[in-house]
């Protein structure tokens, strides 16, 4: 007892899976990570509001005719060092580390890539904790979408209490991408 499917049918059904395969295989997404130079020290104060500057990020050599398909940011820390001898010391207030091209403006170029929620790394009164890896959830490919100079920085950026300090501290742009 047979179901009715020709040899015909059998082969256009399998040229078929063969070309549906081979495409999704075609779309396949790639990264490539791009990483700063290392900063010994980077210090976010407290009191006012203020920019800190993270190292610049330089992507060059991207495939020629990729498509982007996301790109995020990333931190990473050797150590946190809470300098404050009063107590324990945290991020305060929701904030964001933003990037933008060298040859952009700040607060019209510039996306939010990293966000900080409040309290972050906190750590006690007057010692150094192991650092920390963060990989932004905001696509930035609006902004970083090729070769070129990147700028990163804390935007607005306050402590709780005196100088947290970050040891070792370099930032990455992960580019997500097919060719097809």
């Amino acid at each position: 007892m047979g179901f009715g499917i020709s040899p015909a049918d059998i082969a256009a059904l399998q040229a078929a899976l063969e070309s549906a395969v081979t495409s999704e295989g075609e779309k396949a997404i790639n990264y490539f990570d791009f990483w700063s130079d290392s900063d010994d020290v980077i210090d976010l104060g407290p009191g006012e509001a203020a920019d800190v500057n993270l190292p610049n990020v330089v992507v060059s050599g991207l495939p020629t005719g990729v498509s982007l398909a996301r790109v995020v940011a990333i931190l990473k820390v050797r150590a946190i060092e809470n300098t404050a001898g009063g107590g324990a010391n945290a991020i305060d207030g929701a904030q964001a580390i933003r990037v933008k091209k060298s040859t952009g403006a700040w607060g019209v170029d510039d996306l939010a890539a990293i966000n900080l929620p409040d309290n972050l790394w906190t750590v006690a009164a007057s010692t150094r904790e192991s650092g920390d890896v963060l990989v932004g959830d905001n696509d930035v490919k609006g902004e970083v979408d090729g070769d070129a100079t990147y700028n990163l920085r804390f935007e607005n950026q306050v402590v709780d209490l005196d100088v947290l300090r970050l040891n070792d501290a370099l930032v990455g742009l992960r580019f997500y991408f097919n060719t097809s």
